[in-house]
Order: C-alpha cells, then structure tokens, then sequence
C-alpha cells in the first residue's frame, strides 16, 4: 500500500489537477486552492478508502500533503 500515490490520487480526482502539483509539501489550500467542500470530499474518499474516519477538521489545520499522510498511517495503525 502506497499511502502517497493513493492520496496523490484522491486530491488530482477532487480538485481536477493534474499530479505534478501534488507533492508532499504542497499546501491542500494555499498551494493546491482545495476550499472547504474540497476537504470534506477528501475526508470522506479517505475515510472510505482506508477504513478510518477522517474528518474535515483533522485536514483544514495540516500544513501539507506530507502531514495528511501520517495522520493517515496513524489512524490506519490504531
């Protein structure tokens, strides 16, 4: 399982951006421009996805892609 390249995924899917702008230190907002609806469609394809549940809020106050997923690892690791 490759966290990375199934989130990279997931946000090129919602946000209709193509790959080479997601990176790990990519911004979900300032750098990429996801809004508020955005987030809450990631958190949900990620919390289905993964099996975890991931809410907006858990995602507004990342600094990155990087921090995403290790939230991520962790909530799949608990």
């Amino acid at each position: 399982m490759d966290l990375f390249s199934d989130i990279k995924a997931i946000i090129m899917k919602i946000l209709g951006i193509d790959g080479e702008s997601v990176t790990p230190e990519a911004h979900l907002h300032f750098d990429l421009g996801a809004d508020s609806l955005a987030l809450v469609t990631m958190s949900v394809a990620i919390s289905e996805k993964y099996n975890v549940e991931l809410l907006a809020e858990d995602i507004v106050e990342l600094e990155n892609i990087s921090e995403l997923i290790s939230l991520v690892e962790a909530k799949i690791n608990t």
